[in-house]
């Protein structure tokens, strides 16, 4: 499961995504769609201990939307060479609520910085950061805009998933493991 992933794997990954969520919203109505995702860079997007940090969110958003009292119609989850994907038809006429508890979850989990939690619409249109006044994701090494510094490709792919390496360390040594 730590092989590197391919472009066509990646699109493909993609539109297994959109796919699944157009599904979820045919099937259920009046649901906001969640979308737990990992931002790894880089060609390698699995590992056992990826894995590991992708359950723990799913866990927290299951205890979350319990914890708000928002009901989950359905859940499914894809863990395939190109990346981890957790979908949640979550019922819920306030998307922009569901958004801002998922990014309080990015901005104060110890592996948030590496959740990428998405959150569209009953029309499947996507919830941003900014409809809500939050700021950018920043980078993992630098702290500037995420997606300036990997358009400008600022830090090598080995720099960033040591980064990532070094989360996912810091949390298991404060589970204790």
């Amino acid at each position: 499961m730590e092989e590197n992933v391919t472009l066509e794997e990646m699109l493909s990954f993609r539109e297994k995504k959109v796919f699944m969520q157009e599904a979820l919203h045919k099937k259920h109505e009046d649901v906001t769609i969640v979308a737990l995702g990992m931002n790894i860079p880089g060609p390698r997007k699995t590992s056992p201990r990826i894995l590991q940090a992708f359950s723990a969110g799913g866990e927290e958003l299951n205890r979350l939307f319990f914890e708000h009292g928002l009901a989950v119609m359905e859940e499914t989850v894809v863990k395939e060479k190109a990346g981890f994907l957790k979908l949640y038809a979550v019922k819920s006429q306030d998307p922009l609520f569901v958004k801002k508890i998922t990014i309080q979850m990015e901005e104060t989990h110890p592996l948030g910085r590496l959740f990428d939690i998405d959150v569209y619409d009953e029309a499947g249109n996507g919830i941003g950061r900014a409809e809500l006044g939050s700021p950018v994701r920043r980078c993992l090494i630098c702290e500037k805009d995420a997606k300036l510094c990997g358009r400008s490709r600022s830090h090598s792919v080995e720099e960033l998933y040591g980064r990532v390496e070094s989360i996912i360390d810091s949390w298991l040594k404060e589970r204790g493991r």
